[in-house]
C-alpha cells in the first residue's frame, strides 16, 4: 500500500489515544510547567527572567469579577496565562473558585487539570481533530463555527461513545474568524444543522468582537442577541440550557450590556487590554542583572552596524539579554531601562544574546546590580505604552514571547 502520509481514522485513533495516555500519565506526576520550562524553583543564575506578583494577580482577579456581577467569569490563560505561567497563577484561580478557565492548547489543558483545576475548561479557539482527541481526557468543551469540522467532531464522539460538549461561535461581531456568518443564508443553514447534530452538546453561543470601539461592540452585541433568538427560534437548542457570552476585558469594563450569562476576560487579569482608569496593575515584571561596566572614550561606536557613536566619555552597562531573549531588536537607540531605580537608554543594536545601555549619568553600577526592562523599581517605570511606541507591536504580544522564552519565579516565596 502506498503511504500518503495522511493517517486514516483507525490509525489517527491509535495515535491520539496513545497521545493522550501519555498525557494522563503525567497527571498524577506533579503540577508541571507548561512545555517542560524551568520549574518553581529559581534555577541557578538565569541571564533573564519574569517576576510574577501573584498578590497583584489575585487583585485584578477580584476587580474582574466585580465587574462581572452576576455573570459568571471564565478567566482566560491561553499562552501560558499570557507569558505569566500557568502554573503559577492557576492555584489563585482555584482557590478563587473560579467556574470556568480559557485555554488554546491540548497542553494548557493538561496543566490545569494537572494543578488540581476541577472547574469547565473552555478552549477559546478552533482546534484540529487530532487536538480535540488528545483532549479528551482533560474534559474540555471545544469551539466551533463551521459545519464539516461540527460533523467529524460528532463522529469523534460517537467513536468514544460520550457526547462533546461545544460552543457555537458566530461572527455577530464581525471578527471574520470562527464564527457562522448568520446574515447569509449558507450561514442560517449550517447553524441549525450543527445545532442538530448529534453526538454534539451545544453548551453556548458565543461571539468575539475585533476592536475596542464601545459603539462597535454594542452594535455586535446587538447583532449576537438577535441571531442568538434566532437560533432558539428555528432549532431545539433551550435558552435555559445554552450559555451566551460575548465579554473581552474591554467590553466587559466598557459595555455592561455585553456582560450576558459568562465573561472571558483575560488580559486585564495580568494587567493590560481595555484601558481602564485607573488602570489593572500589571502582573509580571521583566528582568536581567549587569553582567560589567565597560569604559569607552567619545567617539567609539556601540554594537553592530556601528549605529550610535558616543558623544563623551562613556559608562556602558553590558546586559546578557538579546533578541533571542525576546528583548527586541527594535528597542535599539530608541528603549531604556531601569538601574538604580534611573532610566538608561539602550545605545547600538541590541544583539542575539547581548544590549548596551548607558549608565555614565548613575552613580554607582556595578556587574550584578539588578536590572528592569519592562515594570517598575524605585520610582521608576517603563511602561506598556513606551514598549508598544518603542516596537509599534502590542504588548500581548511581546509579553507572551518574554514568557516563552524565560523562566518565571513568583515575586515573593509562596
Amino acid at each position: 500500500m502506498t503511504d500518503t502520509g495522511i493517517a486514516s481514522p483507525g490509525r489517527r485513533g491509535f495515535i491520539a489515544a496513545a497521545m493522550g495516555t501519555a498525557l494522563a500519565a503525567s497527571l498524577d506526576a506533579h503540577c508541571a510547567p507548561l512545555l517542560g520550562r524551568p520549574g518553581k524553583k529559581r534555577m541557578a543564575a538565569p541571564n533573564a527572567w519574569l517576576e510574577i506578583d501573584l498578590d497583584v494577580f489575585d487583585a485584578n482577579l477580584r476587580r474582574v469579577r466585580a465587574l462581572a456581577g452576576p455573570a459568571q467569569l471564565c478567566a482566560v490563560m491561553k499562552a501560558d496565562a499570557y507569558g505569566t505561567g500557568l502554573d503559577l497563577v492557576i492555584p489563585r484561580v482555584i482557590a478563587a473558585d473560579v467556574p470556568c478557565v480559557g485555554i488554546a492548547s491540548t497542553e494548557e489543558a493538561r496543566m490545569v487539570r494537572a494543578c488540581g483545576y476541577k472547574g469547565r475548561v473552555l478552549r477559546v479557539r478552533a482546534a484540529t481533530l487530532d487536538e480535540i482527541e488528545a483532549a479528551l481526557p482533560y474534559r474540555i468543551e471545544e469551539l466551533t463555527g463551521n459545519l464539516a469540522m461540527a460533523q467529524a467532531m460528532a463522529a469523534l464522539a460517537g467513536r468514544h461513545r460520550r457526547p462533546l460538549p461545544v460552543h457555537l461561535a458566530l461572527n455577530s461581531a464581525g471578527m471574520g474568524r470562527n464564527g457562522l456568518e448568520l446574515a447569509t443564508e449558507r450561514g442560517r443553514r449550517d447553524a441549525v444543522a450543527l445545532a442538530g447534530t448529534g453526538g454534539l452538546r451545544v453548551v453556548g453561543l458565543m461571539t468575539h468582537f475585533p476592536g475596542e470601539d464601545p459603539a462597535g461592540v454594542l452594535a455586535g452585541v446587538r447583532t449576537f442577541q438577535q441571531q442568538a433568538d434566532w437560533l432558539f427560534a428555528h432549532t431545539a437548542l433551550q435558552r435555559g440550557e445554552v450559555q451566551l457570552h460575548a465579554a473581552n476585558s474591554f467590553a466587559l469594563q466598557h459595555v455592561p450590556e455585553s456582560r450576558l450569562d459568562m465573561v472571558r476576560p483575560g488580559g486585564a487579569l495580568y494587567g493590560y487590554g481595555g484601558t481602564p482608569k485607573p488602570p489593572f496593575a500589571h502582573v509580571a515584571a521583566f528582568k536581567t542583572k549587569v553582567a560589567a561596566v565597560q569604559a569607552f572614550p567619545a567617539g567609539d561606536t556601540v554594537s553592530y552596524d556601528s549605529t550610535f557613536t558616543l558623544r563623551r566619555d562613556s559608562l556602558l552597562a553590558n546586559l546578557p539579554v538579546g533578541y533571542s531573549d525576546g528583548y527586541r531588536r527594535a528597542y535599539s537607540n530608541k528603549g531604556s531601562v531601569l538601574v538604580r531605580g534611573r532610566r538608561a537608554p539602550v545605545v547600538g543594536n541590541v544583539t542575539m544574546n547581548t544590549t548596551m545601555v548607558d549608565v555614565t549619568d548613575i552613580p554607582g553600577v556595578q556587574a550584578g546590580d539588578e536590572v528592569v526592562l519592562f515594570g517598575r523599581q524605585g520610582d521608576g517605570q517603563i511602561t506598556q505604552a513606551e514598549i508598544e511606541a518603542w516596537t509599534g507591536v502590542i504588548l500581548a504580544d511581546q509579553y507572551s514571547i518574554w514568557g516563552a522564552l524565560n523562566p518565571k519565579f513568583p515575586s515573593k516565596p509562596s
